[in-house]
């Protein structure tokens, strides 16, 4: 870590501090805690990019915030442990179903944290208010903080992530020319790498715009070339052809030319290669459609936009056999059982098994004993450490502030990724925190006592109540792209038969688009290599869909009979009345056919590995 870094995370450091004082200075001591939280929710945030609709973005946001805080006002002056138990739990599932989203990004984590802050620091009828009016300038600080970061962030990851697929393209068609047998791992790599860039704002319909699903129709027709380059297409001409073709489209990435160069290149490249493999022929038409599409603007209108995401989100909105139902469900039965024992019996350090709660009860049992053990490990190293500084020191509040603030810069620079060194400062901050607000002594060997038994309980919980594994939900959600991708195909049929419908093709293609958002960053999480392949095989079949639906408009009568004849609706026509428009389109119809008879394949196969795991 160079000298530069480190000025920049102190600057950072104290620029947090004097926000935190500010916002207890304006808002009341008794809202310290939650300009503390507003900073963690702001710092876990900045991962999402909330420039693309940012009053959208806002609005969710104070409407999450001020559950938070109405619910823990509720629950804690309604007077009744029973009554403060239901709004509990109501308050709880909300935040962990509606912010779980994928493994990468816990955003439930801050939410529910604060959740507990606040029960932890009620406030009364009288400050009410003032704690409303402190979430709601604290949310517009997140989103404002986040689009002054993250402004064009998008563009440059898209631009950067297409580029360099399109290299790593030629360069597996450099390999072929040379003899050798290149291999599609760095291309699967890569696409992942972009999708997952992607995902961070197609997860929930306001991080995103029309125009990113363009951009995972680019990346799916790259991948599937890259692939269709490594085992299958070996003739010289269409493989430097191909390189020219990708040249072309890096450049306009970086750039360097317009869509018409693009366009040109990708003519040229059909005409002089009609009989190239079908999986290339529709990646090179997707990449010039679609970058056409996008340096237009030619997107669904905002109404039909709005419609279609409204319908695919109450179409995927409520899936019991998700991970984030039965999550939901376990972290709330385990947090207001533990609020319950804390108010119901005015346990003061119960508290603590609420923060132990929202630490370690996970989405999926998958890696739930690694976690719990180092999150007990990094408790007792900060026990330790806590024990140390208070034998040094005794109670003097001025010394236990210095060394609070001593540990929170020194984590600031040292910015930790092992959860277990996380824990470590977390568990430190929050004992010599609590002991300046009471006296040490039994207290604080009850409250480590607590976050002890929190640890075994929420271990326990993740593998007793509702356990969920990765891998299962790859299956169930492989099964429903699957089927959405079988919807695509009845739509391209319609769209042959002169009955076209766009609102239906938005609504299948976003509804996909989340889909295909969880499974990657599940596959990430826990590699699999046909859970991997069925992802690219389904990403690329609803990308040559929606060209299938898109180009069946400008067929001839011949044409949409014959491709109605492969899709086994029809005869075919005598193939001398196919134009080459017609045969082209034959030729993507019958790849995207292929491609989807794998993914069942492979869902099969996954299916079975379940089984027999």
């Amino acid at each position: 870590m160079d000298a530069k870094t480190v000025a920049g995370k102190s600057l950072f450091f104290i620029l947090i501090c004097l926000f935190v004082a500010v916002f207890a200075q304006v808002f009341g001591q008794e809202n310290s805690l939650t300009g503390v939280v507003v900073v963690v929710l702001a710092l876990m945030m900045l991962g999402q990019d909330l420039s693309v609709r940012p009053m959208l973005n806002l609005g969710g946001l104070v409407a999450f915030t001020l559950l938070m805080g109405l619910g823990a006002y509720a629950s804690v002056s309604c007077g009744n442990a029973f009554v403060g138990a239901a709004i509990n739990f109501t308050v709880v599932f909300a935040l962990s179903y509606l912010t779980t989203q994928d493994l990468r990004s816990p955003m439930h984590f801050p939410f529910l944290l604060g959740y507990a802050f606040m029960l932890s620091v009620p406030v009364s009828a009288e400050d009410l208010p003032v704690r409303v009016l402190a979430l709601v300038v604290g949310s517009v600080f997140i989103v404002a903080l986040n689009v002054l970061i993250n402004r064009n962030r998008h563009a440059r990851t898209c631009h950067e992530g297409i580029a360099s697929l399109c290299s790593e393209v030629s360069s597996c068609c450099e390999t072929v020319l040379s003899g050798g047998s290149p291999s599609a791992e760095s291309v699967d790599a890569l696409c992942l790498r972009l999708r997952s860039s992607m995902y961070d704002r197609l997860r929930r319909s306001f991080f995103s715009t029309p125009g990113d699903r363009k951009v995972l129709d680019l990346a799916s027709s790259l991948h599937m070339a890259g692939r269709a380059v490594c085992e299958r297409e070996r003739d010289p001409e269409v493989l430097r052809s191909l390189m020219s073709f990708m040249g072309t489209v890096a450049s306009h990435e970086r750039g360097e030319c317009d869509v018409s160069a693009v366009r040109e290149a990708a003519d040229r490249f059909l005409s002089d290669h009609p009989g190239a493999d079908g999986v290339l022929t529709a990646s090179v038409l997707s990449l010039r459609d679609g970058l056409s599409s996008l340096a237009s603007d030619q997107s669904p209108d905002s109404a039909t936009d709005l419609r279609g995401r409204m319908r695919a989100m109450a179409f995927e909105s409520f899936h019991t056999d998700s991970a984030r139902f039965t999550f939901a469900v376990r972290m709330s039965v385990v947090f207001t059982l533990f609020a319950f024992v804390w108010q119901y019996w005015d346990l003061e350090n119960a508290k603590w098994l609420l923060f132990t709660t929202v630490a370690l009860v996970l989405p999926y049992v998958d890696n739930a004993w690694r976690k719990s053990a180092m999150r007990l490990t990094g408790t007792l190293v900060g026990v330790a450490a806590f024990a140390a500084v208070l034998a040094l020191v005794g109670g003097d509040a001025g010394l236990l502030s210095a060394a609070l603030l001593v540990a929170n810069y020194v984590y600031t620079v040292l910015d930790p990724k092992r959860y277990d060194v996380m824990m470590v400062f977390i568990t430190f901050s929050a004992l010599i925190a609590a002991s300046m607000a009471s006296p040490a002594g039994d207290a604080v060997a009850e409250r480590i006592l607590f976050i002890l038994l929190g640890v075994v309980a929420a271990t326990l919980a993740n593998y007793l109540v509702l356990p969920y594994r990765i891998r299962n939900e790859d299956v169930s959600m492989g099964g429903r792209y699957l089927a959405l991708s079988d919807r695509m195909m009845s739509l391209v049929a319609d769209s042959l038969r002169g009955r076209r419908d766009p609102d239906g093709e938005t609504v299948t293609s976003l509804t996909a688009t989340g889909l295909s958002a969880k499974l990657h960053m599940n596959v990430e999480a826990d590699p699999d290599a046909d859970a991997g392949l069925f992802l690219a095989h389904q990403d690329s079949v609803l990308s040559q869909c929606s060209y299938l639906c898109g180009e069946s408009e400008g067929l001839s009568d011949a044409g949409r009979r014959n491709a109605l004849s492969m899709l086994g609706a029809g005869d075919a026509p005598d193939p001398s009345e196919l134009t080459d428009g017609d045969r082209t389109y034959a030729s993507v119809l019958s790849a995207t056919a292929e491609t989807l008879e794998s993914s069942r394949l492979l869902l099969a196969r996954m299916v079975e590995a379940r089984s027999s795991a």
